[in-house]
């Protein structure tokens, strides 16, 4: 789906105060508008309703499902609705329950934050166990509609840590709470490109390294960051060390070691992992970009100066290069 302009310009806006039209609101209809945790963190800390931010710490998570706009092209209005709500719900319930907080809908796409307003240490780890949870789950309603008769759908996840301004931003009439910075467009920019790698979850750098002692994770390149001018390197959450299989993890180890000779521009010998890593899973996306990588590049090799950046690695579309 098209990324709504907010996102583009890296900020992500949440209704904080409804108008209430000369009606009292109750405590139910605000929680359903500003999210239980932000009514709960107001109880206790009037000032987080306050106009104002500060730079925090957070991870920064951005969910889509593909294959839903298919289904709204012959599906009655009512029966949209409520898919649309059935996968709102769980996603909440996942991301709530690890400590999120759902910040924005938009079409089918959901953004939230862990670390703010809810204080956690341990945000990153949150994050990313919420996205493998809804992943999972998304799997699950998936074969639940397509039993009712409805397209295949899939989902594709960016998570991002570091610093990034949040709190509430607008007029005394209504104010917003809001993430802005770079952390949110990248986000985005992960979630896009999972669909190249057809890879379901990409992790930001900063995230890996907080998470990797006890998640499976792989490098899968090296991206350049829109809207700046530099660097970072991505990576493919695969899941739990205690509940992913074996032989997902000797897939990441050989896939790990055809990178490695990728890089060292040995293209013969990154092919041949790279099929090694690709005949384990038996259709594995990021193996498969990489051999057609493989084919380009020994007819155009890369310059001397190469920085690791592929010229098409932020392209939806998974077909060729």
């Amino acid at each position: 789906m098209a990324v709504p302009g907010p996102f583009r310009l890296g900020v992500c806006c949440y209704l904080l105060r409804p108008m209430a039209f000369g009606r009292k609101i109750s405590r139910a209809q605000l929680e359903r508008y500003a999210g239980k945790a932000l009514v709960e963190v107001a109880e206790k800390n009037p000032d987080v309703l306050k106009l104002g931010a500060s730079r925090r710490n957070v991870s920064l998570v951005y969910l889509d499902i593909w294959g839903f706009t298919e289904v709204t092209s012959y599906a009655s209005p009512q029966a949209v609705i409520d898919l649309l709500c059935d996968y709102f719900s769980r996603m909440t319930t996942i991301i709530r329950g690890n400590r999120g907080f759902v910040d924005k809908f938009f079409g089918d796409a959901i953004f939230s934050i862990f670390g703010a307003p809810i204080e956690d240490d341990l945000h990153p780890l949150h994050c990313c166990n919420a996205a493998l949870a809804c992943l999972r789950e998304t799997y699950k309603l998936a074969a639940e509609w397509h039993l009712q008769g409805f397209g295949l759908i899939g989902q594709s996840i960016g998570v991002v840590s570091g610093p990034a301004i949040v709190g509430n931003i607008g007029t005394e009439e209504r104010a917003m709470y809001t993430a802005i910075g770079e952390g949110v467009s990248l986000a985005v920019q992960l979630q896009q490109a999972s669909r190249l790698y057809r890879a379901p979850i990409i992790i930001s750098r900063e995230t890996n390294t907080a998470v990797k002692e006890k998640l499976l994770t792989r490098e899968l390149d090296v991206i350049k960051i829109q809207g700046a001018d530099r660097t970072t390197a991505i990576f493919e959450l695969m899941g739990a060390y205690g509940e992913v299989p074996e032989h997902v993890k000797m897939l990441a180890e050989v896939f790990s070691r055809g990178l490695l000779s990728f890089r060292q521009r040995d293209w013969d010998r990154a092919e041949k992992r790279f099929k090694d890593a690709d005949s384990i899973s038996g259709d594995d996306g990021p193996s498969r970009l990489y051999l057609r990588r493989c084919q380009l590049y020994r007819k155009h090799p890369p310059p001397p100066e190469w920085d690791l950046v592929h010229a098409h690695t932020v392209r939806t579309n998974p077909a060729g290069q």
